[in-house]
């Protein structure tokens, strides 16, 4: 099943290391500024319609 990880920066050494791990070689998180939890509705909005071309090259990447 196709699937896009998005994460934040803070994150991308432990989803590097949590890949490896786990055999995903080649996985690459969409990484976004950090941190997004205070960020009010609309920023968030913003965010994510900033990234929704990297989502989809992922999800339908052959």
């Amino acid at each position: 099943m196709p699937t896009a990880a998005v994460i934040t920066e803070v994150f991308r050494r432990e989803a590097a290391y949590q890949a490896d791990t786990s055999g995903m070689r080649g996985f690459q998180p969409i990484v976004v500024a950090h941190p997004t939890s205070h960020l009010p509705e609309d920023e968030i909005k913003a965010l994510a319609t900033s990234i929704v071309d990297r989502v989809l090259a992922v999800l339908l990447k052959p």
